[in-house]
């Protein structure tokens, strides 16, 4: 039984090379995947303040619709005063609410960390005693 330790190879050892209509597609590929993975990067870059207002106004908007149509077919179909829509409705408050503050922390926790040198200012005025 060999050694394994003594045997040594590279990737240039281990590697085959694609021939035919494979490797024509593969290195196809592999040069169109930058410029997906290029233009994702912008596309989630784009997301700035008015995109993010939206979204987030567009999360709690929707919570509050959705809740009062609830309560309001509930009204309906039980015959009650707007009961249902009430209770449904401040349901819908706190659920939006909610979403808002989900939506802000994931927005927080994909922006870039800033730079902590760059958050205070030098002040070189202390040192003149």
């Amino acid at each position: 039984m060999a050694d394994s330790k003594n045997i040594k190879s590279t990737k240039s050892e281990t590697r085959r090379p694609e021939t035919g209509e494979l490797g024509d597609k593969i290195r196809q590929a592999k040069r169109e995947r930058p410029g997906v993975a290029a233009a994702n990067a912008i596309r989630h870059s784009e997301m700035r303040g008015m995109g993010r207002s939206f979204r987030m106004a567009s999360e709690f908007v929707a919570a509050i619709i959705v809740a009062a149509a609830l309560g309001m077919g509930l009204d309906a179909i039980f015959s009650t005063q707007p009961i249902f829509m009430i209770v449904l409705l401040l349901l819908g408050f706190g659920a939006g609410v909610m979403n808002v503050t989900r939506a802000a922390a994931e927005m927080n926790a994909a922006a870039p960390k800033p730079d902590p040198d760059k958050l205070v200012p030098d002040d070189d005025d202390d040192d003149d005693y």
